[in-house]
């Protein structure tokens, strides 16, 4: 292969799309959650999904992580078609995810409750004790220490911990930085920023712009079941589409008038 056709392969690999969501929709009933929505997602990236209450940026988040199969379209991830595959096959694929509401198992330790994500990969105890302590360690977070005794942020922290020692390559952080103090959301962006570093690529979807704005390059905007408005962060929240869908019609900037614009 000539040195021009082997810099063209490496382009080409480079290129290679990890998450494709090909024409989703959701529907219940008669009720059009999500209506054809499109996302690409390559490696590296860290993207934000964001939208008003009931906008059908969950739904669509739920149909990416498996815990319901769309009404229509396609989900691929790194070449495989999981449009009907189950959570736990997500899973083992490669894509992690967290919940708007954490989820810990209260009678057990930190270290264990990590743990219950590293046994999918590391069936054996010692190892998946191995890979929770250096979890942990990115984490921030004190192996011995009741997971009853946390506080919001910790069990949001926690939740994240399970999620990335089950070693993913695409994780999916649903609100994980909500409902918290200034102080803590900076460390939540910082830890973020930590697991980004580590080599994982992230969706998140959040309400909070300071999040999106910090942490993302590329942000899509939900809007009663469609994606209205998708690019960089600054791009996006200067979209008229998205003050109104945010704001009401009464807060888009008027159009400026031909006499105005010669002034």
């Amino acid at each position: 292969m000539s040195d021009a056709s082997m810099s063209d392969a490496g382009r080409i690999t480079a290129a290679k799309h990890l998450l494709e969501a090909i024409s989703v929709s959701k529907s219940f009933g008669e009720f059009h959650a999500v209506a054809g929505a499109d996302l690409t997602v390559n490696e590296g990236d860290i993207i934000g999904l964001i939208g008003p209450n009931g906008a059908g940026k969950s739904t669509f988040f739920n149909c990416l992580a498996g815990e319901m199969p769309p009404s229509g379209g396609r989900i691929v991830f790194d070449g495989k078609d999981l449009t009907r595959a189950s959570p736990e096959a997500h899973a083992r694929a490669g894509i992690g995810r967290t919940f708007q509401v954490p989820t810990t198992f209260a009678d057990m330790s930190v270290l264990h409750n990590v743990m219950v994500g590293a046994f999918l990969r590391h069936p054996h105890r010692n190892d998946a004790r191995d890979k929770a302590r250096a979890v942990l360690e990115l984490t921030g977070l004190r192996a011995d220490q009741p997971a009853r005794s946390l506080g919001t942020p910790g069990r949001k922290r926690l939740e994240i911990a399970r999620a990335i020692a089950t070693e993913p390559r695409l994780l999916l952080l649903d609100e994980s930085l909500a409902g918290l103090t200034p102080t803590e959301l900076q460390d939540a962006i910082a830890l973020v920023r930590r697991i980004h570093q580590s080599g994982v690529t992230i969706v998140i979807v959040e309400h909070i712009m300071e999040v999106i704005m910090t942490l993302t390059g590329h942000v899509l905007v939900f809007n009663q079941g469609h994606v209205i408005a998708s690019g960089t962060p600054d791009s996006v929240v200067r979209e008229p589409a998205v003050i109104e869908a945010y704001l009401g019609r009464s807060h888009r900037r008027p159009q400026a008038t031909d006499s105005q614009v010669d002034r």
